[in-house]
């Protein structure tokens, strides 16, 4: 039989890094145009990049980058078939001092 090694399948693929300083997993990525909260522009193959149009008329590049490359404080969090990237160095605006 196999040597017990267990493959397990992580509910996204690839990380982008945006033009905006944010990061995308290829779910919010997909999630966004199936939405028409961003429009395809276009996908540049090598290096690979692609170019979205978002609400708000503005040109976002996207950049994939290696998950293990997030900067400190960005987590991939996944619930069921749905992956984000997170900030977590962001306060909750019910946490700020008045």
């Amino acid at each position: 039989m196999g040597d017990g090694v267990a493959v397990v399948a992580l509910p996204f693929e690839t990380v982008f890094e945006g033009s905006d300083g944010r990061y995308y997993t290829d779910w919010q990525v997909r999630h966004r145009l199936r939405t028409g909260e961003w429009t395809f522009c276009m996908q540049q193959r090598t290096p690979h990049r692609r170019l979205v149009e978002t609400d708000d008329d503005a040109l976002l590049l996207l950049v994939p980058i290696d998950p293990e490359k997030l900067p400190t404080g960005r987590e991939i969090r996944v619930t069921g078939r749905c992956s984000r990237v997170v900030d977590t160095r962001r306060v909750p605006s019910d946490y700020t001092s008045h």
